[in-house]
């Protein structure tokens, strides 16, 4: 098995974030988002996002990246304070198509399901996810996760794309079971 780690994302690692989201998001929404915008705006849009993002107060954000053998592999980002009256939302989960079947994915989710037992014990974790991302859903499934809410979204490239809410109701289930997979 390869060397993995996971760790806290520090202030240095806009760039890196903004890297994997973007690459991901050229994997698993080439059929989903207009071609132009993941070609030729994605990188900028996720720039800026991500600069932002960790410029924010400590604690706005729980972010924790995956790294194979040194290299950023994935991360994992909690807006806790996103949408109170759902619970804590799991605002981001990537792995880069490279690493996907090594566990990355998994641990990543169990490094948040860990964040919300310890820091919001008894509130629900939950996720939007778009109803074209089958992959993503299947995965979520098989977590546990319950599809509660289809709404539209809108989405950068100017597309307003179908997305379904996830949530984990028994977040100390959740991280059971995954630990059991793991």
């Amino acid at each position: 098995m390869s060397d993995i780690t996971l760790r806290p994302a520090r202030a240095d690692d806009a760039t890196t974030l903004a890297s994997l989201h973007a690459a991901s998001w050229q994997h698993a929404y080439a059929d989903l988002l207009p071609a132009g915008f993941l070609r030729d705006e994605l990188d900028g849009f996720m720039a800026a996002k991500w600069a932002a993002r960790l410029a924010e107060p400590a604690g706005t954000y729980r972010i924790a990246m995956a790294e194979v053998e040194g290299k950023a592999a994935g991360f994992v980002c909690l807006w806790p304070s996103a949408e109170p009256d759902k619970g804590v939302y799991l605002d981001n989960l990537h792995v880069l198509p490279g690493y996907q079947g090594l566990g990355l994915g998994r641990r990543l989710m169990a490094w948040a399901a860990s964040e919300v037992q310890q820091g919001w014990p008894q509130q629900p974790m939950f996720l939007y996810v778009l109803a074209g991302n089958a992959a993503a859903r299947a995965v979520y499934q098989r977590m546990g996760g319950f599809e509660t809410i289809h709404q539209d979204v809108a989405m950068p490239g100017n597309v307003t794309l179908p997305a379904m809410q996830v949530t984990w109701q028994d977040v100390p289930g959740l991280l059971a079971l995954l630990q059991r997979q793991g």
